[in-house]
């Protein structure tokens, strides 16, 4: 029998299908499906809106079916955004944790570094600031080989630079970035240079699976880090 979940989970596999594409694959499953049966379950499923049809034979999951990103309120990101606010009023700046990319990996390091980007001429300042506190390990703008010796698997606050026009969002009074601008740092940035190959693949293809994202802001912003090639071929690669 051709059931709900089994049309819902190839339809969360691939952005859009055909009707001859899902039989297909429910074949597999289901030896004895029938055309009919698949229809049935089709129409049903369009009607209770858990799938529409982009044109005739064409089905996808519906836009509402994926949520908006956003960095949930934790202690460190509050009381860095409190910190950062009342020593630099006027500074643009962002502050989010790596562990925020946890969910979208299939092998989970020791992710434990909180960043906070502000401008790049802010920065040093900013640094100089956050590092009077002895209990806290604060780095600015390290390199490959500072990353790789002394903050990897580590605790860790990073200061680094905001690019200007960076997408950002306020959540809750605190200024974070958005999944663009979170998908582009990834490529390339020293924190992230444990995402190779395959891995870095699968969190794209999740993040873009669970999230709604901007494309045309992600282009925008990796045009303004010089990534756009990278990125533009990621998102081919993975038909995003």
């Amino acid at each position: 029998m051709v059931i709900n979940a089994d049309i819902l989970r190839f339809a969360v596999k691939n952005k859009q299908f055909t009707r001859k594409e899902l039989i297909g694959y429910l074949e597999k499953h289901h030896p004895s499906v029938s055309s009919n049966a698949v229809s049935v379950q089709l129409n049903r499923l369009l009607i209770s809106h858990e799938l529409i049809r982009l044109e005739l034979g064409i089905y996808a999951l519906p836009d509402k079916s994926k949520t908006d990103f956003f960095i949930a309120n934790t202690d460190d990101i509050s009381q860095m955004s409190e910190q950062v606010k009342k020593q630099f009023p006027f500074i643009d700046f962002c502050v989010w944790n790596s562990k925020v990319i946890i969910p979208y990996m299939h092998h989970v390091p020791k992710l434990n570094c909180l960043f906070v980007d502000v401008k790049r001429d802010a920065s040093e300042a900013v640094f100089n600031s956050l590092n009077t506190n002895p209990s806290k390990r604060v780095f600015l703008m390290p390199t490959q080989t500072d990353f790789d010796r002394y903050i990897n698997g580590n605790e860790a606050v990073i200061v680094r630079p905001l690019v200007s026009e960076a997408p950002l969002h306020i959540i809750e009074g605190i200024p974070t970035p958005t999944i663009e601008k979170i998908l582009v740092d990834m490529v390339g940035d020293v924190e992230f240079s444990f995402l190779q190959g395959v891995e870095m693949h699968s969190v794209y293809t999740n993040i873009f699976e669970k999230h709604k994202v901007n494309k045309n802001k992600i282009i925008r912003y990796a045009t303004r880090r010089g990534r756009k090639e990278e990125v533009q071929q990621l998102l081919k690669d993975n038909n995003l």
